[in-house]
């Protein structure tokens, strides 16, 4: 599958279809639903959002051999690291390694930028997220609690991105 698929860092805010992004976003975070408590702040994401997101921080995408956009990545500059979030692909194709290629090229972006590690947060109820980052070289590196929760509700993660 990734064979034919192209991913691209965006440069011109022209050419991003934010309202394809948020498309796929909602669809991606939609089986989420009654899962993560509390509810995910995808479901909420707006054109505007992304594109005050796409001015302060660094967007790449996934096109499949037609040039739609099938998938996003986000990164945002955190001083010595960088951090990854929404990770989505388009669920009609999930599962081809779309979602494994957008991650090396942000890691390879951050790398050669000098970050020395990438950073995210998963839910502690998404298991299969937490494998599919573990399978791309993140390990747990502490918990997170939402504001009003007396419990662990994320796991931040990291990848060291020093390493050869």
């Amino acid at each position: 599958m990734t064979s034919s698929i192209q991913i691209s860092r965006a440069e011109n805010p022209v050419d991003v279809p934010f309202e394809r992004l948020v498309e796929i976003l909602l669809a991606a975070f939609a089986f989420q639903d009654g899962i993560v408590d509390p509810p995910s702040s995808a479901k909420s994401v707006s054109v505007s959002e992304l594109q005050w997101r796409f001015a302060r921080d660094t967007l790449f995408l996934a096109y499949n051999r037609d040039g739609h956009v099938v998938g996003q990545i986000w990164i945002e500059d955190i001083g010595k690291d960088a951090y990854l979030y929404k990770l989505s692909v388009d669920p009609v194709i999930k599962g081809g390694g779309i979602g494994k290629a957008l991650v090396e090229a942000t890691c390879a972006f951050a790398k050669d930028r000098g970050k020395e590690s990438m950073r995210l947060h998963v839910r502690v109820e998404l298991t299969d997220n937490i494998a599919f980052f573990t399978s791309r070289g993140f390990e747990i590196a502490g918990e997170g609690v939402h504001d009003g929760y007396d419990r662990t509700t994320f796991w931040k993660m990291a990848r060291d991105l020093t390493a050869s």
